[in-house]
């Protein structure tokens, strides 16, 4: 258990750094969110005795925002649907569906990150790794808190393991942001019968 707390005091740490990197480079306010929200979750519970639940949703909904934000598809009626699935979420849900509505604003998330990814695999015959490794973060983290919902003595464990797979994941975008992303080319063009 001691290891377990290292590997997260050490995945903190290291979440704090990414958001320079993605400054005028790459999803900055998200990479922000996300860098300060573990923090942010600690100090809240510990000085105000809030819930880590109710600020993982939050963090869930900024993020979301953040995205479809520079993905250029963030409107009104997103805002207000989001807003309102936020505050049902608090005030109705019970500790299940606070959970399922982390999962869903991260499933937004995840496509949002996904559907650009895809469009320059097929448009430009390429792979952003960039894009690749923020889709892979964003389904590991739907997994975690599946898990940890709907299976706690499992979840818990696979919780843990994927903050340590996440941490390396912060490692990447230290160094690595959209203007300097490692990208992979196909070797043939989709359109192309072989």
């Amino acid at each position: 258990m001691y290891l377990v707390k290292i590997i997260c005091y050490i995945s903190i740490l290291v979440w704090l750094l990414p958001p320079f990197r993605q400054y005028k480079g790459g999803y900055f306010l998200y990479f922000l969110i996300m860098g300060y929200s573990d923090p942010l979750t600690l100090t809240l519970g510990w000085i105000f005795k809030i819930n880590a639940n109710y600020t993982h949703l939050v963090i869930a909904f900024l993020l979301t925002i953040s995205i479809l934000f520079y993905n250029k598809n963030l409107n009104y009626k997103w805002i207000i649907a989001l807003f309102l699935f936020l505050i049902f979420s608090i005030v109705k849900g019970d500790k299940e569906i606070r959970y399922l509505s982390i999962i869903i604003f991260h499933f937004i998330i995840f496509t949002q990150i996904l559907i650009p990814s895809i469009k320059e695999f097929y448009i430009k015959q390429r792979i952003n790794l960039y894009l690749t490794i923020l889709s892979v973060y964003e389904l590991t983290t739907i997994f975690k808190y599946t898990a940890f919902a709907y299976n706690y003595n499992s979840g818990v464990y696979f919780f843990y393991l994927s903050v340590a797979f996440e941490l390396l994941i912060g490692l990447f975008f230290i160094f690595i942001n959209l203007n300097n992303s490692p990208i992979l080319k196909l070797p043939f063009r989709l359109s192309e019968e072989h």
